[in-house]
């Protein structure tokens, strides 16, 4: 039996298979096929297709394509063979999803698989000191990444990207319309949801991110390996990303003759690219900058499991932290003022699970029973903190509500539906806790801003929306992400429309079709209108005349619930405001404590 099948550490997951092949000498041989792990991962799996070889063999590792959220290694078999019958050990491998792990996961897995062939190389008669990479479109990202990464060279020998979308950047700016193609809009999307933002300068981290996943941000010139890019003239990924990435690295002293950019004729892209003539052309290039001369090493095992950080669950003090939304005005202090002497507010912050998110502060006056009202704080789904709202709620607090202002888990975190879980979960707290904080467990009421006005009116419209709460209040609630999306992907969209349209991509981790009957549901899920039924809960909406979100997500709202006899109030005022912007309206608290009283 061979050592490939016996050696301690390597893990087979699928039987191997021997097939009679004619390699591209003369005579018959057996190419062995069989799947492996190269990491814990669901989608950290390897097909390794090889010939015995008395010599070790250069190792070709094929990433897929698939706009970093679909295809398969699978899907790249006959052409893993074809490499395989040339006289390569070849490495099919699948790597996490853009919804599974954001950048630099993808990276890290391409890095982890050439280890693992690097570290397995003996048991496939492969050579450890040289493997070559082939990639094609989010494959081919990969592939150019791992080219330039660091040292490049000391990852890969070469490199072959089809249609590679070296800069996820640029895809992202030239589909920034409904005039771009689908196929550009698409890949856009995927990769806002890639890096889990949208690319703003300001934001540093997301920034960093962007930066760091756009190859030529990587290029040292003789440092990485050569490259051999293909697009098509008419490819949705145009040669500008590796004409861009070929002028980096020549202007950090790489040698011209080690970067090749191949613009074919049509339309074609990825793999279709592969004809015959370029099949063995890409062999004979690849042949040229992978020599044989290395014995394999020993096994070096795995690497060691990362920490789990443990969540805080006591009591402690209400904090602040920095928020990137409109701030919350303090309510004036002349408005409602309070009829009694002054009150003392008791707060404090709690966990109501176990994420690090999933905390709340309480805003209470001991003693007094009291309804509750449970507050969510807006940015996009993506920012803000609950702490933007202290003012507000001490406000509400002093004026006879049990105050609860939660985070909950951002869309760069996790996508929908994991938001309404998380304010369903808060509330489930805030009633199991009633008496501790002098609260009626059946006054619940909700006060949500932007982005937690679609949280917000998502619970109220959730199942037996009244089951949860007695009323809800939004402030420029995104009733439907959907249409957040189409409007901010129309011409002369402003920027907080286009940052609203790539978040609400974050928040349902897809590109909008129907196609994919997974990523519609979602979609049509977090739209707030198709949950309207007899048993939901009365809602009060609000926005300016010039609000980017429009009041037409409303409107449409309070026309779903008022067709299922259920109250919708909508007040649009004037100014351009938007969510917590609308509170400095002249009277604008006093309407909003009316409303909670005569529905509490």
């Amino acid at each position: 039996m061979r050592r490939w099948l016996t050696r301690p550490g390597l893990v087979l997951l699928a039987v191997a298979t021997a097939v009679a092949a004619i390699t591209s000498g003369s005579h018959a041989a057996t190419r062995h096929e069989a799947t492996y792990a190269y990491g814990s991962a669901t989608r950290q799996g390897i097909d390794a297709y090889w010939y015995d070889s008395s010599t070790p063999l250069p190792a070709l590792l094929i990433l897929h394509g698939g706009y970093f959220n679909s295809g398969s290694k699978t899907d790249w078999a006959s052409t893993a063979r074809y490499f395989a019958d040339h006289g390569f050990a070849v490495f099919s491998a699948d790597y996490r999803y853009n919804t599974d792990a954001a950048w630099p996961g993808p990276r890290d897995d391409a890095l982890a698989a050439v280890a693992w062939i690097k570290t397995h190389a003996g048991d496939f008669d492969a050579d450890p000191a040289h493997v070559a990479v082939l990639g094609s479109q989010a494959g081919g990202h990969l592939a150019t990444s791992l080219a330039t990464y660091g040292a490049g060279r000391d990852h890969v020998d070469a490199a072959v990207g089809l249609s590679p979308i070296n800069s996820p950047y640029r895809a992202w700016t030239q589909a920034p319309t409904t005039s771009a193609t689908a196929t550009r809009r698409k890949i856009r999307d995927e990769t806002v949801i890639l890096n889990r933002c949208y690319p703003d300068s300001a934001d540093t981290d997301c920034w960093n991110r962007w930066t760091d996943s756009v190859a030529k941000t990587h290029a040292s010139g003789a440092d990485d390996a050569p490259l051999y890019l293909v697009h098509s003239s008419g490819d949705p990924i145009p040669a500008a990303h590796s004409t861009d990435l070929r002028d980096a690295e020549t202007a950090k002293g790489a040698n011209p003759a080690d970067i090749t950019v191949d613009v074919t004729s049509g339309s074609s892209s990825g793999g279709p690219l592969l004809t015959t003539t370029l099949k063995n052309a890409i062999v004979i290039w690849l042949k040229a900058r992978t020599h044989t001369t290395t014995p394999p090493p020993q096994d070096t095992g795995n690497p060691p499991p990362q920490d789990t950080p443990t969540p805080r669950t006591t009591a402690r003090p209400i904090t602040t932290a920095p928020y990137k939304d409109d701030p919350v005005p303090p309510p004036p202090a002349d408005e409602n003022p309070l009829r009694s002497a002054a009150v003392t507010v008791t707060t404090g912050t709690y966990s109501y699970g176990t994420d690090p998110k999933q905390q709340l502060d309480a805003y209470y006056i001991p003693g007094t029973k009291q309804p509750a009202l449970v507050i969510i704080h807006g940015g996009y789904w993506y920012e803000d903190d609950k702490s933007s709202w202290v003012a507000t709620s001490q406000w509400y607090a002093e004026r006879g509500y049990a105050v609860f202002s939660i985070n909950y888990r951002l869309n760069a975190q996790t996508g929908w539906t994991a938001q309404r879980t998380d304010a369903l979960n808060a509330i489930a707290w805030v009633k199991a806790h009633a008496t501790q904080f002098s609260t009626d467990p059946n006054r619940v009421l909700l006060l949500g801003s932007s982005a937690g006005g679609q949280i917000a009116t998502a619970v109220g419209t959730y199942g037996t929306g009244t089951k949860y709460v007695r009323g809800v209040v939004a402030l420029s609630p995104v009733a439907s992400p959907y249409r957040a999306y189409t409007d901010g992907q129309k011409s002369g969209a402003s920027t907080s429309k286009q940052k609203l349209r790539d978040n609400s991509t974050l928040l349902a981790r897809c590109y909008p079709t129907k196609t994919d009957t997974t990523c519609w549901n979602r979609w049509t899920d977090a739209v707030v209108k198709n949950h309207a039924s007899t048993s939901d809960a009365p809602m009060y909406l609000l926005h300016s005349q010039g609000d980017f979100v429009p009041s037409t997500h409303s409107s449409d709202l309070c026309t779903a619930l008022k067709a299922k006899s259920v109250s919708c109030t909508l007040t649009v005022v004037t100014g351009s405001g938007h969510a917590s912007a609308i509170l400095k309206v002249d009277g604008i608290h006093t309407k909003i404590l009316n409303w909670l009283q005569a529905h509490d």
